[in-house]
């Protein structure tokens, strides 16, 4: 019995150095900014990966976040017929691929015979499964998991296999799910979607969190520091009117989301906002 414990042991300590000679000097930098809420740092959030160069939920558009230095980004997981998890936002395959149906619908062979579209054009590339999505950014950039389906034991079993449980942080819509999150894995990161001052006050009774998500109804620098003295980010999203004012060459209307002191920022535009940080002189 002994034996086996040392062994046990052993193999443990092995997966853990083997998972932290993995992580670049990049992603350790990020996540050191990630768990440090009082950091100058405002950390970047591509919204569906570096989906301007690639469609949007794709391995190119993953892998294209990687090589713009940006520090997180976002994918949505839902799973097929045969409980295959794969990464798309939509109920349905009809947006974003050249196929129809729902996700839920289809089987992962049938999934994995579509292509994604890009800007209305077919591609070569395919919808990619969850367990491929963390293979790729594992100890190189934090992902946001937008999780679609109840299917968190599943999502834990891929995360566990593929040692990226220090790569990623669950957002979830209620703070009991974030309670049982960290129950059933301690020290799981988490991102609370909050949408008032008073879910605010209320989650941090229920659960502790890396981040909680707000919005412009409630981003105020009353809540944002409420926040951070509870050890977590603010996150908040520039998908609306700041990223529409952004696509015209306006990078200054990111200062209606961080003016605040929010500091996690999701958007469909990374590279310009990583260019507004600096020169704000908010960034490494």
């Amino acid at each position: 019995m002994l034996k086996r414990i040392v062994l046990t042991a052993a193999a443990i300590a092995g997966i853990i150095a083997n998972t932290s000679a993995q992580e670049t000097a990049r992603f350790k930098q990020i996540s050191e900014a990630f768990l440090n809420p009082n950091s100058k740092v405002v950390l970047i959030c591509a919204h569906r990966g570096a989906h301007n160069d690639y469609p949007e939920n794709s391995l190119a558009s993953f892998k294209k976040a990687i090589d713009l230095g940006l520090d997180i980004f976002e994918l949505d997981i839902r799973a097929t017929k045969d409980d295959s998890l794969v990464i798309m936002h939509d109920k349905t395959v009809d947006r974003t691929t050249d196929g129809h149906g729902d996700v839920a619908s289809m089987t992962f062979e049938e999934i994995r015979k579509l292509h994604l579209k890009f800007n209305g054009t077919v591609t070569d590339e395919k919808v990619p499964t969850l367990e491929e999505a963390l293979n790729i950014a594992k100890g190189k950039i934090l992902v946001d998991l937008d999780i679609k389906v109840a299917k968190f034991p599943e999502i834990l079993a891929v995360v566990t296999r593929t040692q990226s449980k220090s790569s990623v942080f669950a957002l979830v819509y209620m703070p009991i799910y974030g309670r049982m999150i960290k129950e059933q894995s301690p020290g799981f990161h988490t991102l609370i979607r909050t949408n008032s001052e008073a879910a605010v006050d209320s989650l941090f009774k229920v659960t502790g969190t890396e981040a909680v998500h707000i919005d412009n109804r409630h981003n105020t620098v009353a809540v944002t520091t409420k926040i951070k003295a509870h050890g977590a980010r603010a996150f908040i999203n520039a998908l609306d009117d700041a990223d529409k004012k952004v696509a015209t060459g306006d990078l200054d209307a990111y200062d209606e989301d961080i003016k605040n002191g929010a500091n996690i920022v999701q958007t469909n535009y990374p590279a310009q906002l990583m260019q507004y940080l600096k020169k704000k002189g908010l960034y490494y």
